[in-house]
């Protein structure tokens, strides 16, 4: 199962002391770091110009899996929300039964 990942920051984050946040963004730069290593190509992530979202595409096994990979890292997990859909294949095959299916339903 593929899921497309977009997580933000909570305002929150923003009213902890500069010392604790510098801590606690080092913290999930490298977890992401250690997390990209383990699942090689099956995982990549983005960030935007600003820096303010980490946009994320990966395969997991399960939805469990994929449900405990955003626990992590957990000092920072209650500073985050995050948005996600899941993703299907769109190649040729996909497209053709997509455009039958609405041909039928005509």
């Amino acid at each position: 199962m593929k899921f497309l990942t977009v997580s933000k920051i909570k305002d929150v984050f923003y009213t902890l002391p500069q010392a604790e946040q510098t801590k606690l963004l080092l913290a999930a730069v490298e977890s992401l770091l250690a997390y990209k290593k383990k699942m090689g190509d099956k995982w990549h992530f983005y960030s935007d110009p600003g820096g303010s979202r980490i946009i994320s595409v990966g395969e997991y096994n399960s939805f469990e899996e994929y449900s405990q990979s955003l626990q992590s890292p957990p000092a920072i997990v209650g500073y985050m929300y995050h948005e996600s859909t899941p993703l299907i294949e769109a190649d040729e095959k996909a497209l053709k039964a997509y455009v039958e299916s609405y041909k039928a339903a005509k």
